[in-house]
């Protein structure tokens, strides 16, 4: 077997085909990480004149011209087959010791357990299991597990199997609010470059990267129509005359609840009622005024919300999403959740990717709202095998420990990877 540098495209070719296929081990994304501070390379495993193995690394100097790589979401190979396995780690350590890397990072995207948190239960995967051994065998070092956002890449990950999904066995409540969203002049739209400032007011409070971060990200894919800005906007004569008709409705009940309680005002249950209507009464009043001045700014319609998809191979990823918060009586996150689902099955896509949760069942689960958001669309969540480091020189590697260098780089006290 013999390790070389491949171009972009043989990698690309290959790394299409393959069945651990997934958008960091593109070029797009190797072109994107062209603009932070890794250097990037692609690698190719020949046997016998067939590239039977590949992966983009990317690579940083830590310090005295020592290295560490990356192969993010892992290398592509098969990695059941043991004799393979075996020579290509063989073969990629002495290849990497000869230039000065103490060690490649992957976190292969191959299924630990799938997980139900309504049980508290994980269906551990044996053959899976048996990998981690094998890997560790090897001189893969697996890192520590971890329950919440830690890990470079997500460990646990929700997704959801776009063409047999069933809208009907989701919570009724929520379907029906939904779908009368639908009627007040929500509506999802696919944005541009000009439009990524907006997007980006949506989701600066949750993210550590700066716009251009974003932009660089977006153009990337953008070549070769990989990525999709989706905006959410509310048309606001539509919203209005929506919230109008709401109103006149409520008028009507709140007129005959008070007209009973007038006749029953010790009526525990007509009190409730009264008090629960009367508040709608006055949130729809409210809401109408705010949609009004609204329009005095903007008299056609104003974007609520965005989301970055990454589109590769059947399968999308909703790498961030953000909303504004204005509107009380609309679930904007939600309801753009709930569209994106229904228009990519209704494209012809296989896999909706969330992006991301944490494996803590309990409700102590300081990330829990945002665990019970992505699970209430009754996702398959998926924990993957984890983060291993192949050591392919150890006295360079007991360098970088001993002078705090991968402490540095990895093991911050603020984390800052929340998906």
């Amino acid at each position: 077997m013999i390790i070389s540098e491949i171009n972009e495209n043989i990698f690309n070719d290959f790394a299409t085909k393959h069945t651990l296929k997934n958008f960091f081990q593109t070029k797009e994304y190797g072109n994107f990480m062209k603009f932070s501070d890794f250097s990037v390379m692609y690698i190719g495993a020949y046997d016998n004149g067939s590239l039977v193995a590949a992966s983009l690394v990317l690579y940083k100097t830590l310090s005295a011209g020592i290295k560490y790589g990356y192969a993010p979401r892992g290398f592509l190979i098969d990695y059941y087959n043991t004799d393979l396995l075996t020579r290509f780690t063989r073969e990629v350590k002495a290849y990497f010791s000869k230039r000065k890397f103490a060690f490649i990072k992957i976190n292969p995207e191959i299924t630990f357990a799938t997980l139900d948190y309504e049980k508290k239960l994980k269906n551990v995967n044996k053959t899976n299991r048996e990998l981690i051994d094998t890997l560790k065998s090897l001189g893969y070092v697996k890192l520590k597990d971890h329950l919440y956002f830690e890990s470079l890449l997500p460990k646990y990950t929700p997704v959801i199997y776009l063409p047999n999904y069933n809208f009907d066995l989701l919570n009724k409540n929520m379907i029906d609010t939904l779908r009368n969203h639908e009627l007040s002049g929500i509506t999802l739209t696919i944005g541009t470059e000009n439009d990524l400032e907006t997007f980006y007011s949506f989701v600066k409070g949750k993210t550590a990267h700066p716009l251009s971060y974003y932009k660089k990200l977006y153009n990337a894919f953008k070549e070769t129509g990989k990525i999709d800005l989706v905006l959410v906007a509310l048309d606001y004569s539509m919203y209005v005359k929506y919230l109008q008709k709401q109103f006149a409705y409520e008028q009507v009940n709140n007129d005959r609840i008070n007209n009973e309680f007038r006749n029953n005002p010790n009526d525990p249950n007509l009190y409730q009622e009264k008090m629960k209507s009367d508040q709608l009464v006055n949130q729809l009043q409210f809401d109408i005024a705010k949609v009004n001045d609204k329009m005095g700014e903007n008299p056609e319609k104003q974007i609520l919300g965005s989301a970055l998809i990454i589109k590769h191979e059947g399968r999308i990823t909703l790498f961030i999403s953000g909303c504004n918060k204005d509107f009380n009586g609309i679930d904007l996150k939600t309801y753009m959740y709930y569209k994106i689902i229904k228009d990519y099955k209704d494209n012809g896509y296989l896999y909706l990717d969330l992006y991301g949760i944490t494996g803590d069942f309990e409700d102590t689960n300081p990330y829990k709202d945002l665990n019970d958001f992505k699970l209430k669309f009754e996702p398959t969540v998926y924990e993957y095998i984890g983060e291993f480091d192949l050591i392919v020189n150890k006295p360079f590697h007991q360098f970088l420990w001993s002078t705090n260098k991968i402490q540095k780089e990895f093991y911050r006290s603020k984390n800052t990877n929340v998906y």
